[in-house]
């Protein structure tokens, strides 16, 4: 798929889906290793309980992992179709991911810890970052044939 960019005349289409994968997968494996030491440091520094679901690697492993994939594939139609990609993944992030914080601010309404929400919602923003910046560098929107 390609569209051409107002701006500069240029068409773009979707990453090529190697590094697309690649990027994905680099993006979990950084955003993985990032949320586990802030888990770690909720539960050190903070006094979070032990039994804190979110600091569970189960928990944000796998919820990482699904929101990278849905980035990816986001950033894949946005490359393809938008006049300026880059421009555009980053406006949308700064929508998404503040959105995806909300389940994480709603923990605070059945008496969850202050300390470990405001260390998941970083964890948000580690995400939104390795995602944001993975996929931008290596999987860029390639120019049309």
């Amino acid at each position: 798929m390609t569209t051409l960019s107002a701006a500069d005349g240029l068409r773009t289409r979707s990453p090529h889906p190697g590094r697309l994968a690649g990027a994905a997968v680099l993006a979990i494996v950084v955003a993985s290793l990032g949320n586990t030491l802030l888990a770690l440091i909720g539960k050190a520094a903070f006094s979070v309980p032990d039994d804190f679901k979110g600091f569970q690697p189960v928990a944000y492993v796998s919820l990482t992992f699904f929101g990278i994939v849905g980035a990816s594939v986001a950033w894949s139609v946005i490359a393809a179709k938008a006049a300026k990609p880059v421009d555009l993944l980053r406006r949308l992030a700064v929508i998404v991911v503040p959105v995806s914080m909300l389940a994480d601010i709603a923990l605070l309404v059945t008496g969850q810890s202050p300390a470990g929400v405001a260390v998941l919602i970083v964890m948000h923003v580690v995400v939104g970052l390795a995602a944001y910046f993975s996929l931008t560098r290596i999987a860029p929107a390639r120019p049309a044939r």
